[in-house]
């Protein structure tokens, strides 16, 4: 009898929550000859997942992915049937849908060992990593767009002789040697003898403004930038606030279509970009906010709440009122009118997350609060959705993940999407440092 050859691709076995990561994953682990394994209880738990908020899209995706491929009888795929009972062992319950995942791939290394090379479990779960392990499976995490360097709050720092500053355009030229390391449309803070509005410093040698890298030259910050009546801030007058300096100005900037702002608790990002939002409302027709429907326990809660949509999503907008609510109490109040008509007359509009994923805007502003609960995925099919005279921006805190089962710091799509497009020309970033909500805020964003 003739013995089988050992195969030379590879056995991929995929948890759903890869696939819910990265519906893409289908056919990027397909690469360099491998087949997929797709199990039964993933199947079941794609379906539980289709009507879901803000995860349903994903779900969909994937399981139209692995149709197409099943409808070409392509043999890179296999969807593989309950295993036996006998392989449900050390412990694993044939109720638990990750104990499925596990006992399909013990049945396929005992039953296909020469038809693939090596058989891979591959799951964002650590606990099933760490049982696939203990069985003698080997197992690996998706790690495709994680990013290799955490992202930090720390400015590039450079020295501006007054001499080479064009005073009236408020401008310096970029010098290619000096300044290779600095990106388009990155902030730097500048030391220097000059001072701009005369408003810090003396005029000394020291931190005097700030500026944004343009393709040719610097584009000086002047000290006293506002949006909405709200400058920048600092607690017990800690110096200027370099970095919220920088972000108006990215947020003001109309050459800049995608804004990043990063940064801990309480540093003033959402109410920076409702400001200059609000600032710039002449150039769009409406300022569109959506949040993840996430809960800080990482469940599902959206369905159980009353109501329609609009009820169901008004929870997690009550930071976004709270951030309006300040700038119509700003300065005595003058733009408490301003908001509440642009409010009524819905030019400040709340979405879900879905509705965003699913249209192409024209001439808005898009606001992505909380952005740290996205996925890689989710994020690109947000900014695929930009059209003609929109601005995006995104705000978020890498500190403060709420899918901690599935992201954390390095595989967030905000952090992902922060790093990839950062220094493109119609691309903005900035990590925020100084906390500025309160002292308590701050102390805790520092030891906790």
């Amino acid at each position: 009898m003739e013995s089988k050859q050992e195969g030379t691709g590879n056995a991929i076995i995929v948890g759903a929550d890869v696939l819910i990561h990265d519906p893409m994953s289908v056919k990027h682990l397909r690469e360099g000859g491998n087949t997929l394994v797709i199990p039964w209880s993933v199947l079941n738990d794609l379906h539980s997942l289709e009507g879901k908020p803000d995860i349903g899209i994903d779900a969909n995706q994937a399981a139209q992915m692995i149709e197409d491929l099943q409808e070409k009888n392509d043999p890179t795929l296999i969807i593989a049937s309950t295993p036996s009972r006998k392989y449900f062992k050390y412990g694993l319950s044939n109720k638990n849908n990750k104990h499925h995942l596990l006992a399909t791939t013990l049945q396929l290394q005992d039953k296909d060992a020469r038809k693939y090379k090596k058989f891979k479990l591959v799951s964002r779960t650590k606990i099933v990593r760490i049982q696939a392990r203990q069985l003698g499976v080997d197992t690996e995490n998706y790690l495709r767009d994680r990013i290799e360097v955490p992202l930090n709050s720390s400015l590039k720092e450079i020295n501006v002789e007054a001499s080479e500053i064009d005073k009236e355009k408020l401008t310096f030229p970029f010098d290619k040697k000096s300044h290779d390391d600095i990106g388009l449309n990155e902030g730097v803070l500048c030391h220097s003898d000059f001072r701009v509005n005369g408003t810090i410093g003396t005029s000394d040698w020291g931190e005097a403004f700030t500026a944004i890298r343009k393709n040719g030259f610097f584009k000086i910050i002047p000290t006293n930038i506002t949006a909405s009546k709200i400058s920048p801030f600092t607690l017990n007058g800690d110096g200027p606030n370099w970095h919220q300096m920088i972000a108006l100005s990215q947020l003001l900037d109309q050459n800049i279509n995608l804004c990043f702002l990063g940064g801990g608790a309480g540093t003033g990002k959402t109410l920076l970009a409702l400001a200059a939002a609000i600032e710039m409302r002449s150039q769009y027709q409406q300022i569109v906010i959506a949040r993840p429907m996430v809960s800080l326990e990482d469940e599902d809660k959206m369905g159980f709440l009353p109501g329609e949509i609009d009820n169901k999503i008004a929870p997690w907008f009550v930071p976004i009122i709270d951030n309006l609510n300040y700038i119509k109490k700003n300065d005595d109040g003058s733009y408490r009118k301003l908001v509440e008509n642009m409010q009524e007359q819905g030019k400040i509009n709340f979405a879900p997350l879905d509705y965003i994923r699913g249209t192409t805007f024209h001439h808005k502003c898009i606001i992505i609060d909380e952005g740290q609960n996205l996925t890689p995925h989710q994020i690109k099919t947000i900014i695929t959705r930009v059209g003609i005279g929109t601005k995006l921006i995104f705000t978020g805190d890498l500190g403060q993940i709420d899918r901690k089962k599935k992201l954390d710091s390095r595989s967030s799509g905000l952090a992902y999407a922060m790093s990839r497009m950062k220094g493109k020309n119609l691309v903005s970033t900035v990590v925020f440092k100084n906390v500025v909500r309160s002292e308590l805020a701050c102390l805790a964003e520092e030891l906790l």
